[in-house]
């Protein structure tokens, strides 16, 4: 498309006739709606319509469900050997569009009008920068979600049955790897005693705190592939331990972390806006009545950690943590 070998864009000339134009806005208008199945929009909606191909986090499987469905590209367009990134060739005579080819619609339809128009330096410069803006935050999604979900920052609060469950592994002192709990199925009866013993407080933690009774199955409530500590391990990390020993795996508060495991959970319970102080408190004592109700399951595998001074010097910690935490949100929103 470039014969006099003048400065291109995307393989497009810098200079185009008001007619030149014209064919490229219909030529990529017509792609836009072949890969998206809509007429292009608003620009920013537009742009994030782009994840359904471009998206790095797309599973493979997805995007090949997607290029199976695209409708032919008219031989038209095909012969006018638009290239990449601007227009991508996806084989079986398709081809697709994407962050560039909708920046670089968006200009040329405000020189539709234009005689002839001069693709500048700075227009292309804000251009490009926009799209690498655009992948760099796709790119850096996941991760992203990572450090929030760690720091406690993620749009949603953790879930309070998993709150509960590592509350009941401080209650019962499993903060080291001598008093770690192990990761039993509830396959068998042994399994099915210890997990009930360590989630019967975490429910009812989480009863109080919700303020709806628990519906989780059998499964669910098991310290081995359950929902529980599974959505622990996501906001926690590092900070929730699990060894691997001869005897199976076993889980723990990391010694080292134990303070910022409660300052965590405090802080993300503080952003219940419904959950107060007091109702806190009797989450927390209906926790330490349900483990202490169940214990007996625990100390016949020699698995009882708990002391109560040691409970209620952990209870104060955490209602004062809370309110911290809270008087903290409570200046922000001012």
């Amino acid at each position: 498309m470039n014969p006099t070998g003048h400065r291109t864009v995307f393989g497009i000339p810098a200079v185009l006739t008001g007619p030149e134009i014209s064919v490229i806005v219909e030529d990529l208008t017509a792609l836009w709606k072949l890969t998206y199945s809509s007429p292009p929009k608003d620009l920013d909606t537009d742009l994030e319509l782009c994840r359904k191909f471009f998206d790095p986090l797309t599973r493979g499987g997805t995007l090949r469900e997607r290029l199976a469905s695209l409708e032919k590209t008219p031989m038209k367009i095909r012969r006018a050997s638009y290239t990449r990134p601007l227009v991508i060739d996806v084989g079986s005579g398709s081809c697709i569009v994407g962050v560039e080819a909708r920046l670089f619609l968006d200009i040329l339809q405000e020189a539709a009008e234009d005689d002839y128009f001069v693709l500048s330096s700075s227009s292309i410069a804000v251009m490009e920068r926009r799209a690498l803006d655009k992948y760099r935050e796709w790119s850096t999604a996941r991760l992203n979600q990572v450090v929030a979900l760690r720091s406690g920052k993620a749009i949603e609060v953790m879930q309070a049955i998993s709150v509960g469950l590592v509350i009941a592994l401080l209650v019962n002192r499993s903060d080291a790897p001598e008093r770690a709990m192990p990761k039993l199925s509830t396959d068998s009866p042994e399994g099915l005693r210890l997990n009930s013993a360590i989630y019967s407080g975490a429910e009812r933690f989480a009863e109080i705190v919700m303020r709806n009774k628990s519906s989780r199955s059998a499964g669910e409530r098991s310290l081995k592939g359950g929902y529980g500590l599974s959505e622990a391990r996501r906001r926690l990390a590092h900070r929730l331990v699990t060894d691997k020993r001869s005897g199976g795996e076993f889980v723990h508060v990391s010694p080292e972390h134990k303070e910022e495991v409660i300052f965590y959970l405090a802080a993300d319970l503080a952003r219940r806006t419904s959950l107060t102080e007091d109702s806190l408190a009797e989450a927390f004592d209906a926790l330490i009545l349900g483990f202490r109700e169940t214990g007996d399951a625990l100390a016949h595998g020699s698995l009882i950690f708990e002391r109560p001074a040691d409970t209620r010097r952990l209870k104060t910690q955490f209602i004062c943590a809370f309110a911290e935490a809270r008087a903290r949100n409570d200046r922000k929103s001012e």
